[in-house]
This record gives C-alpha cells, structure tokens and sequence, in this order.
C-alpha cells in the first residue's frame, strides 16, 4: 500500500476518519487542541501537519496513524463511496471496519514481503472463480484441503489462514470485511457478536476470499440478500456443519432422542450459534418450520448444554485473535531483531504483553 502523495489526501483521510467517528471539526479540535480554522485548514490539504499532531489526530479519531498517510487498497476504495457529513449509523461502521481491514492488510505484507510469513499454495479444486459457483461443493473441498472432511473445526483463525486468509477480530460493531491481496487474504471481524456468530462471519468471509472476491463488507448488508450473499450462506452452512454430519447425529431422534437435544449438542460441539443450527435442520428438511420458531424462540441456556454437553462451547475468535502461523512469524520477526517490543505487540494486537515477550539473544554487529 502507497503513501499519500499530498497533504491533501492526507486532510481527506482524517476528514472522514472525523465522520466515521461521528465527531465534527470542533469535537476534533477540542480533542487535539487545536483552533476549530486549523481542522478546517488541514482537512483542506492547506496546512500541514507535525508529527505529534499526526499522533494527536490518530489518537482521537481511533484510527492507526498510518491509516492517516496511507493510500487505501484500489479493490477497497472502487467499491465504496466517500463518507459523507449526512453518513448513517452503518456508513460510520463501514469506514472504522475498513480502517482496521487496512491495517491488517498492511501488517500482513510487511510480514510476508520480510519471509516471515508464507501464503500458502492455492489447493486443486478448491479456489474458483465467480462464474462457476458450487457453494456445497466448495466447501466441502476446501474441508479436505484442511484434512476436516467432517465433525467439529478447530480454532477456525487457524483453519482459515490455511486456505490463505490471515483473519484478526476487532472491537467493531459492522460484522465483518475481507480483501485479496496478491496471492492470500484479509479478514477483520467484529468481537461484539456472540462466538457462534463470530464463527458464521468468519467462514462467510473465508467464502468471499476462495471466489476470488476483491472487496466484502458485511456492514449495511440489506436483509433482502441478494444471490452471492446467499451462495456464501451454503457455502458457510456447509463449511461450519456439513449436511452429512448434521443427518448422521439426527438419526438418533429416531432413536427417541429429542430433535432439541441433538441440536444442542451438534451447536456445542461444532460451536455455533442456536439460530444457526436450527435454520441448517430446517434448510436439510428434518425441521419443519413451526417447530423451528418455537426453538428459537427457547434459546438453550447454560443448563441445557450442561445437562447434553457436559460443558458449556468454548469461546472462539476473541478480540485480537489471529491464526498460529501470524503468531509465530510476529515471534519470528521479534526474536530476529527485526521488530521492535511495541512493534510485536502491535503486530499480535494485545494479545501479548510487552513484558510478557521472551528474551532474545541478538548478535552485536563487529566494528
């Protein structure tokens, strides 16, 4: 990704990284302390800006200071309209979820253009291009590529950075975004939502990124959905709970099991949401649709999937999180010198503390 060429893309992007955060040029000027004129001026492109003020700006519009002086990815912005002072809730949610969706994706090319990082090799049969969608079939592909034909995934940002997407979850309410880059993806997604609807954003994204799709957000997505949406819908149902797994548990309500306690069960243990579960009995034709409202309508609480489970679903996807093979090339890259602590931290988002980082032996360079 470019640097901004003027101070004039540099005014734009703080412009609406203002709208995005709702604020208006006084709420900014006040925060960094500055004359209202001189927000104006900035945003205009006709002043220009100190590093510590950069450093002001970012800090109060809660954007990266390099999402400020960067180009954004032309896939991102030829899909998007500029942010304006009348954008809606949704807009707003749309911006602040590509300005970490960039981030990442800058984090990910530093990582692999150093060799820290290696994008996988695309497997036989599972990336495909637009015009020849199987939904089912895709995902049932890219399940063996990750030796997961059937049952229950693993931590799914460990699953996904296997089929090249390197995926991270941030503290965002729009549902999430992806991007393809050159020869792997990126995916951002919220850690506001429940884990089993982390889990189904994830996988949807990880649909977007194997149909070779440039740009996905999920933020503003009409409820009428229309027909890619719905391709990487079965797409996600299959990938997350594949109809054969879900068949083979329902043979036990023949067995005078309820249909209730198996799909308690098939939600704890493949780790997904009620709604989810209920909709894919009702999609495989074992559900009729009375009996799937009154379901929902009786979320399982923690009891029940105690008294069928044993346990309560472990959490997946947690603010911050990232697949293993990110965290070893940002460990890689800290024990080679070529990262600075802040800099490791920041390239893990939280998930580790400085002092919490182990020490390296460096060689000290003869004179």
């Amino acid at each position: 990704m470019d640097g901004a060429q003027s101070w004039v893309e540099v005014g734009g992007r703080i412009a609406e990284a203002r709208l995005a955060a709702g604020l208006s040029q006084g709420d900014l000027a006040s925060k960094v302390g500055l004359d209202r004129t001189a927000v104006v001026r900035i945003e205009a492109g006709d002043r220009r800006i100190t590093a510590l003020e950069l450093f002001h700006l970012a800090d109060a519009l809660e954007v990266p200071l390099a999402h400020l002086v960067s180009r954004p990815p032309t896939s991102l912005v030829s899909r998007r309209s500029a942010l304006e002072e009348m954008a809606d809730v949704a807009e707003r949610a749309r911006y602040r979820l590509d300005a970490h969706l960039e981030e990442h994706a800058r984090h990910a090319q530093w990582l692999i253009t150093h060799a820290f990082l290696a994008p996988p090799q695309p497997e036989p049969g599972v990336q495909r291009g637009a015009a020849e969608a199987d939904p089912v079939a895709l995902a049932q592909a890219a399940r063996r590529a990750v030796d997961a034909p059937s049952g229950p995934l693993g931590p799914l940002a460990d699953v996904l950075e296997r089929l090249g997407l390197y995926l991270t979850v941030v503290d965002e309410e729009a549902e999430g975004a992806s991007l393809l880059l050159d020869g792997y993806g990126v995916a951002v997604i919220s850690g506001k939502a429940d884990p089993g609807r982390r889990r189904w954003t994830a996988v949807h994204e990880l649909g977007h990124h194997l149909l070779q799709d440039e740009y996905h957000s999920d933020a503003g997505v009409a409820a009428g959905r229309d027909e890619r949406e719905q391709i990487i819908d079965q797409f996600t149902e299959e990938f997350l709970l594949p109809a054969d797994d879900l068949l083979r548990a329902w043979e036990s309500v023949d067995s005078g099991q309820s249909a209730r306690s198996v799909m308690v069960d098939l939600a704890a243990r493949f780790r997904l949401s009620w709604r989810a579960v209920v909709n894919r009995a009702v999609h495989l034709g074992v559900l009729d649709r009375g009996e799937a409202r009154r379901q929902k309508a009786d979320t399982p609480v923690r009891g029940d999937f105690l008294a069928v489970y044993g346990s309560t679903p472990a959490p997946d996807l947690e603010g911050g999180a990232t697949g293993a093979q990110w965290r070893r090339a940002v460990m890689s890259a800290w024990s080679e010198g070529a990262v600075t602590a802040p800099r490791a931290v920041e390239l893990l988002y939280g998930a580790i503390r400085e002092d919490e980082l182990p020490s390296r032996q460096l060689e000290e360079s003869l004179p």
